[in-house]
């Protein structure tokens, strides 16, 4: 659209000002198609990571700040994730959790799907329950509870990004020993198990938040993408609520398998 103003020159620094703003957006346009191609034909594989945006304007004799306009479009596009600390990777299908659908714990999902999980504890500790936690556990603000912290990634998928922020809550005087276990390589659940207090119905709740700074950081994201943010409270045949657990995925990297029965 051109703009008509009386003065000459003015219509004309007019218009050259609105030709110089198409032919930056055609370059950014024509630098994300460039990168299309390249992922269409192998060149950059699924996983794979990009080259920086300072090789790429490099490479393609463009500035960087044009490389980031292209770059922020294929990330809409769902075709690139960006991990802070590591790079921009070919986006590759979304990991399917199937927590929403199964009482299951995350380690055996991992295992039938024949995927190597990897864990990081990050806190284990004795602490007050406080009143949101005590009252999903149904016990008193200054009961005391045992609080694990953990981040999960799977071996060979998104160049082993975490996939998963969770941290647990269970009643003290239900798992006293729990402190002593190391649950980097134990399953929280199969150990639950083996004390008569196996989960056989949970109560899930999922929104989508903007996930605390401390968590992003440890995701790999910034505290501005968002994550899905799951609650649950596990119960036992009793009825008796044995974890509550607050949960954090990426959601540029996270889907959820929701099965329903009539």
């Amino acid at each position: 659209m051109y703009v008509t103003m009386r003065i000459g020159k003015a219509s004309c620094r007019i218009r050259a000002y609105q030709e110089r703003g198409r032919t930056m957006q055609a370059r950014y346009m024509q630098i994300a198609e460039h990168i299309r191609g390249q992922i269409a034909q192998g060149q950059y594989p699924l996983g794979g990571r990009i080259p920086t945006e300072n090789e790429l304007a490099e490479a393609l004799g463009v500035s960087r700040p044009t490389v980031r306009q292209a770059l922020d479009l294929l990330a809409r596009e769902g075709r690139l994730v960006r991990v802070k600390g590591s790079g921009t990777f070919v986006a590759q299908p979304k990991l399917v959790h199937e927590s929403t659908s199964f009482v299951t714990g995350y380690r055996e999902e991992s295992r039938k799907k024949n995927r190597i999980l990897r864990t990081k504890v990050l806190c284990l500790q004795t602490e007050k329950a406080g009143e949101q936690v005590g009252d999903a556990l149904r016990i008193g603000a200054g009961d005391m509870v045992i609080r694990l912290v953990r981040i999960r990634h799977l071996e060979n998928l998104y160049s082993n990004a975490p996939v998963v922020y969770t941290t647990v809550y269970v009643p003290f005087t239900l798992f006293p020993k729990m402190p002593d276990l190391d649950f980097t390589d134990t399953s929280f659940y199969e150990a639950l198990d083996d004390r008569g207090l196996s989960v056989v119905h949970a109560s899930r709740r999922l929104e989508v938040v903007m996930p605390p700074a401390e968590v992003a950081a440890e995701l790999g994201v910034t505290p501005f993408e968002p994550a899905a943010f799951i609650t649950s409270q596990g119960y036992t045949r009793m009825g008796q609520v044995i974890e509550y657990t607050e949960s954090y995925y990426p959601a540029s990297r996270s889907s959820f398998q929701i099965e329903i029965n009539r």
